[in-house]
């Protein structure tokens, strides 16, 4: 299998600081993620949105989001579920034309924007500002 495009010459993993800890998975107050897994933990995520109107309101792309309320908002109740995997499947492909600033963006949007007060990249144990790690975060 190959690299993804995002991914080469990139950090190796991102660290999210919520002001809480991110129960119930941690109790730390810092999620690091593997930049390999952070497009697959962004759909997961959106997935488990109960609220469909923000679900479709987070899909920044128009007409992916167009396709998921109409989906959604059929009065016969008659989407089917090849319809619904066709529009998952476009999604996922969505997902991984971002770029990992776009998909920690979209992270950051999923999980509480409020609650996460910044996000750090991870390359051989700096962190760093950008995904490109050129930028050395200093404290």
């Amino acid at each position: 299998m190959t690299t993804p495009h995002y991914i080469e010459n990139s950090a190796d993993a991102i660290r999210f600081v919520r002001d809480r800890p991110w129960y119930p998975l941690f109790v730390s107050h810092v999620y690091e993620v593997p930049v390999s897994a952070l497009g697959t933990i962004c759909m997961a995520c959106w997935s488990m949105l109960e609220d469909t109107r923000f679900a479709g309101n987070v899909i920044d792309d128009e007409t992916l989001r167009g396709r998921y309320f109409e989906l959604c908002n059929r009065e016969d109740d008659k989407a089917t579920q090849k319809e619904w995997d066709r529009f998952g499947d476009d999604l996922w492909a969505y997902v991984d034309t971002m770029d990992l600033e776009q998909q920690a963006t979209w992270f950051i949007e999923l999980n509480d924007p409020v609650t996460i007060k910044g996000h750090y990249w991870v390359h051989d144990g700096v962190e760093y500002l950008d995904a490109a790690h050129t930028m050395p975060r200093d404290e």
